[in-house]
């Protein structure tokens, strides 16, 4: 059978649209030892030896594909019936027709939702019906064995090369300071400019008084300032040391000037510890908040600092994006400062956020700033399900506590689930490494919605239940709960809150060894202390009729033993009503209401305590400008005792989003200035991937070599690279290396198999997977062969590997999200079709086969024959083209 050579030169030089090659089919030329075309519309018998993406098949449309997945309970149909492709009896083309019939109906559906005017409910059952067919396909693809060729559902790879997790340097380098030469002096440095260094060493700290009026006429340029810290350093003995950097940022136009920035480098040691303290008399007070802004028109958040409250001090703030990856959201929840001024703060992600990958559709992400807003490491919650935070503490000892609530088993060993939503709590330590994780649920749904630390980093928690939860009564309705865990997460004791009928928690505190829970009821706002041992009530419930309040909506305390309840009264269905309370006596302390917006966020620090509510600026029109409403965020800081106003500022939040602030009482307005971050240096140092990354002990991903037995790899507590590369290397013996690599402070993995083998990295299934977390993707790595002459063939070669990259999961949730599944899985189709005609024992792919080596040899040889039958087989190729319809 002859096949003219120009059909086989377009199919391979892109002479046409990969639409029209995947539409192109040349059974009909295999009948006759020259190329024919019967006129009128294919036999069923003929469409039966036909390729289901033939054209002349009539295959379904699209919306008949999507209403049959709809109806169908499974996606994969093993029988072709009497369609398109039936008559054919070779294995490996009726597993790949089977699997394209399959992809075709995950793209009707993504298809379907990316329509104008898809409601609500329709877009719901097609994202539930895609996650299910995406399931159920990738396990058929998985199962299923060609003959003579390799099937992956993922991407072909030469090696598993892992993206980068950042491992701190033991260098800190501050934001950009001035712009200039090295004798620029920044603004930050001039004026009265002093605070305290200390350097701990082997167990002893010593104490640096750094005043720069000390350097007397000498210019305050970078360099010269750190020439006199390290003066100071060296004569100690310490090896730290502080530099200047330099930076150029190239020009944003063509034939513009660079800018040159000017940075300050702190480097230590191993051995040395360096913090950094206000000087006496020049500690202020400052404010952090947190909220919601839109990005790309996707949902982030913006943490801002703002400092000058008391409007003398110098202003020196900063404002700093949490972004997602694009398409992806993140919106942060709640923010605590610590015992040294450093911000911390809990955010919902949908997608990664520096370097911190959810496991599931959403996770719960943790973060810390320095008090220059740098972030200094992020830690991902790891969990599989579904996850939200909604409330953050930390303890004088460090300890920070996060409370929320997810949807199913977050991770293997420490999940207790109900039936439905349950209730959270993580424990960290001040670096984010995991101290113990929580999971609980009655029969309903649960919330951990509030949580406070105590001293010793015990943890104290209230929420919401439908049940009896933790052992305590269900006492009917919605209930509240107050639950107490000891420093190891043992839980001490249990209560439960409330009436009969449905009840809300408002907030929690600490105080005199007390644990002061209040929530609201039918008939009003309650209060109560319990022992925070034992739980048991430690004095009778306050239903704070002194504060006038009727529902109290949150809730704020600090170290001196006050209380502040924000909420409403009876004569206002807005929760504008301020009350501050002392907390031992529970005598109030002030009152005070907005203007008619409701209080949005409480904090309270120090001597003040600070709400925010929404500022609405209407500016009228003017000319042909039109009137506009700005709604942004308004924050108003009050005496602690009196209520008497002592600052009051804007914010860059958005005001209809969630937003979190926090008061930080004493910072040092030099270190701000002179961008040198507040308390001990922290470069998030630790080696083990269950610190940096979601990744939690008993988490796994499987290995296969060379098509043997899957071999599960099950992440440690305190799993480092090289431990991991180390496992894998015990796996994998002759047929390949795992490497741990560094650069400057990031680490990956590289796992390369040995010429002539192949390795498989599998995800696993449920809450366990651990592939993303360590930026792997599943697939098979088989190295490419050596060049050789074209045209040629060795027993030895490599059998064909059809790499599908099908998608392990789809998200139709609006219309753009939907068309980019579509395209995806259309790209899956057209990888498909091209491995058919690589493996395909249909005549007529065998003759094109062997006519692309012939020709491929002939161009190889450069002979004046094969370059003068290429021309001619050319030209003929395009009759025979028009006569096939392909091209006009």
């Amino acid at each position: 059978m002859a096949i003219n050579a120009n059909v086989i030169s377009l199919l391979n030089s892109g002479g046409f649209s990969n639409s029209s090659v995947q539409t192109l089919d040349l059974s009909s030329l295999a009948n006759t030892g020259t190329p024919s075309v019967r006129s009128g519309p294919p036999t069923q018998r003929e469409i039966a030896r036909m390729a289901p993406w033939d054209s002349r098949s009539r295959p379904p449309t699209l919306s008949q594909l999507a209403t049959e997945a709809l109806r169908s309970t499974r996606l994969v149909n093993t029988n072709l019936g009497t369609g398109a492709g039936s008559a054919v009896t070779d294995p490996n083309d009726r597993d790949l027709f089977i699997i394209h019939n399959g992809v075709q109906k995950l793209q009707a559906l993504a298809d379907a939702a990316a329509k104008d005017g898809v409601s609500a409910d329709t877009r719901k059952r097609l994202q539930d019906r895609l996650n299910k067919g995406i399931e159920e396909l990738n396990k058929h693809i998985a199962a299923t064995k060609l003959e003579g060729a390799f099937l992956i559902g993922g991407r072909r790879l030469s090696r598993h090369e892992s993206e980068g997790i950042p491992r701190g340097l033991l260098q800190y380098d501050t934001k950009p300071l001035v712009n200039g030469d090295l004798t620029a002096i920044p603004q930050g440095f001039l004026g009265d400019r002093r605070f305290t260094l200390n350097v701990t060493k082997a167990g002893v700290t010593t104490n640096f008084e750094i005043n720069l009026a000390e350097m007397g006429s000498t210019e305050r340029n970078i360099g010269n300032v750190s020439n006199f810290i390290n003066n100071k350093l060296e004569a100690a003995g310490f090896e730290s040391r502080f530099s200047r950097v330099e930076t150029t940022i190239p020009a944003a136009t063509k034939g513009g000037t660079p800018t040159i920035q000017q940075r300050m480098r702190i480097t230590t040691t191993s051995l040395e510890t360096l913090s950094f303290e206000a000087s006496t008399g020049d500690a202020k007070p400052a404010l952090y908040v947190a909220g919601g802004k839109t990005i790309d028109n996707a949902t982030q958040s913006v943490v801002s600092k703002l400092t000058g409250l008391e409007g003398t001090d110098e202003l020196a703030s900063f404002s700093s994006d949490i972004s997602a990856v694009k398409g992806s959201t993140v919106g942060a929840r709640a923010s605590v400062v610590g015992p040294d001024g450093s911000l911390y703060v809990i955010a919902d992600a949908t997608g990664k956020v520096n370097g911190q990958t959810p496991k599931g559709k959403s996770d719960v992400v943790l973060m810390k700033y320095d008090t220059t807003g740098q972030i200094v490491w992020t830690r991902a919650l790891g969990s599989a399900a579904p996850a939200q935070g909604f409330s953050l503490a930390i303890g004088a000892d460090g300890t920070l506590a996060v409370a929320g609530a997810v949807d199913g088993r977050a991770d293997t060993a420490t999940s207790t689930t109900g039936n439905g939503r349950d209730s959270f709590v993580a424990a960290f330590d001040s670096e984010g490494r995991d101290k113990w994780y929580h999971q609980q649920g009655a029969s309903g749904s649960d919330n951990a919605t509030h949580v406070q630390v105590g001293a010793d980093g015990s943890v104290y928690v209230m929420g919401t239940t439908t049940n009896s939860y933790g052992g305590a009564a269900a006492l009917g309705g919605k209930d509240v709960y107050l639950q107490a865990f000891d420093v190891a997460g043992a839980v001490r004791f249990t209560q439960s809150l409330g009436t009969t009928g449905d009840d809300t928690p408002a907030g929690l505190a600490l105080a005199n060894g007390q644990a002061v829970a209040v929530w609201n009821e039918a008939g009003g706002a309650r209060m109560r202390k319990f022992d925070t041992i034992t739980g048991t009530a430690s004095s009778a419930t306050n239903e704070l009729a002194a504060s006038n309040l009727t529902a109290v909506t949150m809730v704020a305390s600090d170290s001196a033993g006050r209380i502040f309840l924000a909420g409403r009264d009876a004569s206002n269905s807005i929760a504008n009503k301020l009350v501050g309370m002392e907390i031992s006596s529970e005598t109030v302390l002030f009152q005070t209401q907005t203007s008619g917006e409701a209080i949005r966020a409480l904090t309270a620090a120090g001597d003040q305590v600070a709400f925010a509510t929404e500022a609405v600026t209407i500016t009228p029109a003017s000319g042909s400008t039109p009137a506009s409403t700005k709604r942004e965020s308004s924050i108003v800081g009050l005496d602690a005792d009196t209520g008497v106003q002592a600052f009051s500022r804007t914010a860059p939040q958005l005001a209809d989003a969630p937003i979190s602030i926090a008061l930080a009482p004493n910072v040092s307005q030099s270190l701000d200035s002179m961008g040198i971050p507040q308390g001990t240096l922290s470069f998030g140092i630790s080696d083990a991937l269950t610190d940096r990354t979601g990744l939690r002990a008993g988490d796994q991903f499987s290995v296969i070599v060379n098509g043997g037995s899957e071999r599960r790899i099950t992440i440690a507590q305190g799993e480092t690279m090289r431990s991991l590369a180390a496992k894998l290397n015990r796996v994998l013996m002759r047929d390949g290396t795992a490497e741990a690599r560094s650069l400057r402070g990031i680490e990956s993995l590289v796992i390369t198999p040995k010429a002539g083998d192949r390795i498989e990295l599998k995800a696993t299934a449920g809450v366990a997977d651990s592939l993303t977390q360590l930026g792997l993707e599943p697939g098979v790595a088989i190295p490419r062969p050596a060049p050789k002459k074209p045209g040629t063939k060795s027993v030895s070669d490599p059998p064909p590997i059809i790499a599908l990259e099908m998608p392990l999961e789809g998200d139709v949730s609006d219309k753009a999200k939907a068309k980019a599944l579509a395209d995806t899985f259309d790209g899956v189709l057209r990888r498909l079709r091209i491995g058919y005609r690589e493996i395909s024992t249909d005549p007529t792919q065998v003759e094109l086969r062997k006519q692309n080596a012939a020709k491929a040899a002939q161009n190889a040889s450069g002979s004046s024959a094969g370059v003068a039958y290429y021309n001619r087989q050319t030209a003929l190729g395009q009759d025979a083209l028009r006569r096939l319809g392909v091209v006009a």
